[in-house]
C-alpha cells in the first residue's frame, strides 16, 4: 500500500528536490532518494498505525543497482547515479525481508527488487 500511495502521489525527476516527505507531499517531484523518503514515512505511518511496531521494520536504505550482475552505474556520469535508494521490509518475527524500490516500481512496474548483501 505504501508503495502505491508514493507512485500516485510522486512524480519522477532527474533535478534536485527535497527528500522531506512533507515538502514531497506538496511538490509531488522527487528523485530516488525522496521516493525512498516518502515509502519510508508512509510504511511507518502504516505500521504504527495498525499497532505492528513488534512485527514489521521498515527501513531506508542506500546501495547500487545491478541489472544481470552488471553495476549500471559504471555506464552514467556525475552524482546523480553515485548509489540508489531503496527500502527494505522485515518481518520481526521470521526474519523475512521484502525489498522495495518506489522508483524503479513507479519507471518500470518492477515490484520487488532483490539486495545482495
Amino acid at each position: 500500500m505504501a508503495d502505491e500511495i508514493t507512485k500516485t502521489e510522486l512524480k519522477f525527476t532527474t533535478n534536485r528536490a527535497s527528500n522531506n516527505p512533507n515538502i514531497l507531499i506538496n511538490t509531488r517531484k522527487a528523485n530516488c532518494v525522496g521516493y525512498s523518503a516518502m515509502f519510508n514515512s508512509i510504511a511507518n505511518f502504516l505500521i504504527k498505525n495498525n499497532d505492528l511496531e513488534n512485527k514489521i521494520k521498515a527501513e531506508h536504505k542506500i546501495g547500487k543497482l545491478d541489472f544481470l550482475g552488471i553495476n549500471i552505474h559504471q555506464f552514467f556520469k556525475g552524482t546523480f547515479f553515485r548509489d540508489h535508494d531503496f527500502n527494505e521490509l522485515t518481518n520481526k518475527e521470521t526474519g523475512k525481508k521484502i525489498v522495495i524500490d518506489p522508483t524503479v516500481s513507479d519507471y518500470l512496474r518492477i515490484n520487488r527488487i532483490t539486495k545482495n548483501k
